[in-house]
């Protein structure tokens, strides 16, 4: 047996990746489990909130798919409203979220109904929308010519329409021929809506028609153009939110490089693919993602990783109706058991595979497989069941070179024709980048020109705050040199100074005040109850003093006092209040056991025109001063 199984060789799987990629092209869409993604989007009837959703799912900033609900509800309020046209393109896109869902007969009925409503003068693009679904529908109906009838018409018109309009018909083109393997005209339908959408900066279309490009170059085997246009598109597709065509160009890009033997970078894609058809509950598309990396699994030899993948796919292509899927998974399940020596299993699910042969859709699948089982066969000494395989693989290779020959040769014909087309594309697509990196040029000036102004204004505002800093430590200072430490008023050089410049403004009086029998209380109480006594008379003359008036201790116990009233009454009145606040604060000091009397003197000086030298009028108050005391203290005298 195990000379059997190292006898075998294995060369399909060339085929059978080209098998996979060929399914995914000529089955287009894919289908959906029966629960959608719920996502109610619309609350309240809101026409511009509507309008913009809309705009969002056209314009590829909404995925179809995971926000199917959200469209459903749009299409129905538009309707409930009787909002008109913008019901029409709900309708539209309505019918791109059936087709995505594989719901052709709801689709045919509902295409049925609105193409008959829809003004095609009025609403051109809309029209065109649902004509795009239309063709797409026709593609996969048994009676060909409806497709064609359709397809013809629609290249008559493409002239009389605008570019936005071009871009849907090309669109609908490139699918039609992509899906009925009429190579050339996908081609020159792809390049011509790729450079329609280059220059309108249609991103979704752009993605659209790369990917419709690549596999059309993958039929023709020009693995590089492939792998570019490829590419192309997922980086275009990356820039939407449509992550169905951004999956399947993960998916295209995957398989094409799993042909090339990329397995690393193509397991990446293949399974940023398996994810969305994951989250959506595709099933189909889980089958053709599944099966590819079941495939790159068989080929890095893990076989156990590969046997279970390939065994859930049987049943999920089979549930999905797929045959050629659940055929190609058999004949990879066959593998799978072979390379670990299960000979028997192996040769079961051949057979079941043969039993089936019919169910393949095309000639050259049934000739590859034919000729893996001709070599199983013989390896087994199953002559008979060999001599069939090989008898069965020549007829079935002959049909299919009968087929497709004359695609062959437009296949070459196709590849000179469409080089010019590609030059312009490039050339646009130069001319784009040259754009993009002007663009980024002015946007990264435009940064340093306000990089620059930024750092110029924080050099500024960094002066200006060093300035003010310094204005304020100047203050800061400046109060400091006015301010008596102890008493927290103005000190001798501080009154005296704000003195000269009220002085200078207006009349007023200037006060000196000294307090009574000072000496005393520092001799008896101490000279820390002596500074309580200061504290408490500067508290009590900034609870008495107006907000005009001004004071500060002007050495030892005496107290200079800028008032800027120049009448007695009020003068005397103002020193009266301020002997009651005194008392009332020294009373409050625990020192003093006992209520003291507390006085003090004060000598008034009243400046007027002919006087207003401020040494003069504090002169003059001393004098007042001196007087106050000699006649018993604890009086005010103005002079």
């Amino acid at each position: 047996m195990d000379r059997t199984i190292n006898t075998i060789r294995y060369s399909n799987r060339a085929w059978l990746i080209a098998l996979t990629f060929t399914l995914w092209v000529c089955t287009g869409k894919f289908g959906l489990a029966q629960d959608g993604n719920t996502n109610p989007f619309i609350g309240a009837p809101d026409y511009q909130n509507t309008q913009t959703l809309l705009s969002d799912f056209r314009q590829s900033r909404l995925d179809y798919l995971e926000n199917e609900d959200a469209l459903i509800n749009a299409f129905t309020l538009t309707k409930a409203q009787n909002w008109e046209a913008l019901h029409k393109e709900a309708a539209a896109l309505y019918s791109e979220l059936l087709f995505r869902q594989e719901k052709y007969a709801v689709l045919e009925s509902h295409l049925s109904h609105y193409l008959s409503e829809t003004n095609q003068q009025e609403q051109t693009d809309i029209h065109l929308l649902f004509l795009e679904s239309k063709l797409k529908t026709l593609s996969k109906a048994g009676d060909p010519e409806p497709g064609r009838a359709l397809a013809k018409q629609l290249e008559a018109q493409i002239p009389q329409h605008t570019t936005e309009e071009k871009i849907i018909i090309f669109r609908a083109l490139a699918y039609y021929y992509t899906d009925t393997d009429v190579l050339r005209k996908t081609l020159n339908a792809a390049l011509e809506g790729l450079e329609l959408a280059i220059k309108n900066g249609d991103i979704a279309s752009q993605g659209y028609f790369y990917r419709k490009i690549a596999d059309a170059y993958n039929y023709l085997s020009e693995k590089t153009k492939a792998i570019y246009y490829a590419k192309k598109a997922v980086d275009t597709y990356e820039n939407t939110n449509d992550g169905l065509f951004t999956a399947k160009a993960h998916w295209s890009l995957g398989n094409i490089l799993l042909e090339e033997e990329d397995t690393e970078a193509a397991l990446v894609y293949l399974n940023k693919a398996l994810d969305y058809f994951k989250k959506v509950d595709m099933r189909k598309g889980l089958a053709f993602a599944q099966y590819s990396i079941a495939s790159i699994q068989y080929l890095q030899a893990n076989y156990d990783t590969a046997l279970t993948l390939a065994k859930e796919n049987i049943e999920l292509a089979r549930a999905a109706g797929i045959d050629d899927m659940q055929l190609a998974s058999m004949i990879l399940l066959s593998n799978i058991y072979l390379k670990q020596g299960f000979i028997e299993e192996a040769e079961q699910v051949n057979d079941d595979v043969y039993s089936l042969i019919d169910k393949f859709s095309r000639s050259i699948y049934k000739a590859e497989f034919l000729s893996e089982r001709y070599k199983l066969k013989r390896e087994l000494n199953h002559i008979d069941d060999a001599f069939d395989a090989i008898e069965k693989k020549l007829f079935y290779t002959k049909k299919h070179y009968e087929a497709t020959s004359e695609s062959n040769i437009k296949a070459l014909q196709i590849k000179f024709e469409v080089k010019e087309k590609e030059d312009k594309i490039r050339k646009l697509e130069y001319q784009k980048d040259i754009s993009n990196l002007q663009a980024k040029e002015e946007y990264q000036q435009k940064i340093i020109w306000r990089l620059s102004a930024t750092i110029a204004s924080i050099l500024v505002l960094v002066v200006l705050l060093l300035f003010y800093r310094q204005a304020l430590q100047r203050k800061k200072y400046h109060r400091i040199a006015s301010t008596d430490y102890l008493t927290k008023s103005f000190n001798r050089r501080g009154i005296l100074k704000t003195a000269e410049a009220k002085l200078a403004q207006q009349d007023m009086a200037i006060a000196i005040v000294d307090l009574d029998y000072f000496k005393k209380i520092n001799d008896e109480y101490g000279h820390d109850v002596g500074d309580l006594v200061l504290i408490a008379f500067a508290n009590a003359a900034k609870d008495t003093l107006s907000n005009d008036d001004e004071f500060g201790r002007y050495g030892g116990e005496e107290w200079l006092f800028v008032l800027h009233s120049t009448d007695e009454k009020v003068i005397k009145n103002t020193f009266e209040k301020l002997a009651e606040n005194y008392q009332k604060y020294c009373n409050n000091l625990d020192a003093f056991t006992n209520n003291i009397n507390m006085t003090f003197s004060v000598g008034v000086s009243v400046g007027d025109k002919s006087n207003r030298t401020l040494d003069t009028l504090i002169k003059r108050a001393d004098s007042m001063l001196y007087e106050a005391k000699e006649n018993g203290r604890n009086q005010v005298i103005v002079n």
